[in-house]
């Protein structure tokens, strides 16, 4: 392979994509031209990122979009442009790659602005493991290369008629993190609680249950709390407010609260938890993968046994109420010995392709030279 590609990753979203697609930036930069295009921002964590990970190599590109959408969107207080006018901006520019990467279902405008041509090629990577059903829409035929991290990803597309060019890499997340540990967030040395609530109605547990649950924790003695929701609830998408929250379980010595920091995205709160309270977010296989206690809060009495929207809640006990989460607590541990290690384990496996010998990084960079030279032959 001698010919130099042009490729790009679109970030437009916010930091907890960049770790799900940095190290394959890094890895293809080593042969071909690779930028990472964004919107005008100091984008801190994605520099250090970089340089921490010796991306150097990587050409990070700020554009503007459309100087209007750009004014309404400053007097909107808008984090970021609104995609699809950015993508109309740069259009042209957008074009002269040859193969763009997307985390995020944006590639409507890239279709149509490429007709029939088959370049730029569009790869989707995900920014997580698959979950729920809009994991699996059918716009992803739209994409043509799917990088996926392991084998029950793969078969629920082949099951549900999405497979195209989809090859299962691994979790290149795993390559940008170093899990340091920590275990001195709190003055007490005794069993800690990572609540993770999704953003997401109907699901979510925070609106209904969140602060009852600080509350919980606030007056208990047993137990530490980490309290780090999915980074969106508290930001423009979730659109929940930090004031929302009183002072005192800010304040308080047993409760941790990051409502969106870098290291919200790093990993760092998952190792430290002895068991994980959350809901639908898929950030509990982040947490399994060094299986540990979970419980689960169903919000909704859902009925999901064979639902597989909601295969995660097989990790651990599901709750319907507050009131159950004082028993749960205390089963934790000798439910997960007797029921739930195994589940995970077997989860794991499906979940997540560990290659000793290749990394994910360079499994995607080789399935994207071999699909880039087969088009141009």
């Amino acid at each position: 392979m001698n010919k130099k590609y042009n490729i790009a990753f679109i970030h437009l979203d916010d930091l907890h994509h960049i770790n799900h697609f940095i190290t394959i930036a890094i890895e293809l930069s080593k042969s071909h031209n690779v930028s990472i295009l964004t919107y005008p921002l100091k984008h801190e964590y994605l520099i250090n990122k970089l340089q921490e990970l010796n991306g150097d190599l990587v050409k990070v590109e700020p554009l503007k979009t459309l100087k209007f959408r750009g004014f309404t969107d400053k007097i909107k207080k808008r984090s970021f442009p609104r995609k699809g006018f950015w993508m109309k901006k740069n259009k042209d520019y957008l074009l002269t790659f040859d193969a763009i990467f997307l985390t995020d279902f944006i590639q409507e405008y890239l279709l149509k602005f490429r007709k029939e041509r088959k370049k730029p090629v569009l790869i989707r990577i995900y920014h997580g493991f698959t979950g729920r059903s809009y994991s699996y829409k059918k716009e992803l035929l739209d994409f043509d290369v799917h990088l996926l991290p392991g084998n029950y990803a793969y078969k629920e597309f082949e099951k549900r008629g999405l497979l195209k060019h989809t090859k299962i890499i691994g979790y290149p997340k795993l390559e940008a993190i170093t899990i340091a540990e920590n275990k001195n967030t709190f003055k007490k040395d005794q069993v800690t609680i990572l609540y993770n609530p999704h953003f997401s109605p109907p699901f979510s547990s925070w609106d209904k249950f969140g602060l009852k649950v600080l509350e919980y924790f606030y007056k208990s003695d047993q137990y530490n709390l980490i309290f780090a929701p999915h980074i969106n609830l508290f930001a423009e998408k979730g659109g929940e407010l930090n004031e929302k929250i009183p002072k005192k379980y800010f304040e308080s010595e047993n409760i941790y609260i990051d409502l969106g920091s870098t290291k919200s995205v790093e990993m760092i709160y998952p190792n430290q938890a002895d068991i994980y309270l959350g809901d639908v977010s898929s950030q509990v296989y982040e947490y399994i993968i060094s299986p540990r206690p979970c419980i689960f809060i169903n919000i909704q009495n859902t009925d999901y046994q064979y639902n597989e929207d909601f295969r995660f809640w097989r990790c651990g006990e599901v709750i319907n109420s507050i009131d159950q989460l004082n028993d749960a607590l205390e089963n934790a541990s000798t439910n997960f010995k007797e029921s739930y290690k195994k589940i995970q384990k077997e989860i794991n496996l499906g979940n997540l392709l560990i290659d000793k010998n290749e990394s994910p990084s360079k499994k995607a960079a080789i399935v994207i030279e071999e699909y880039l030279e087969n088009i141009d032959k």
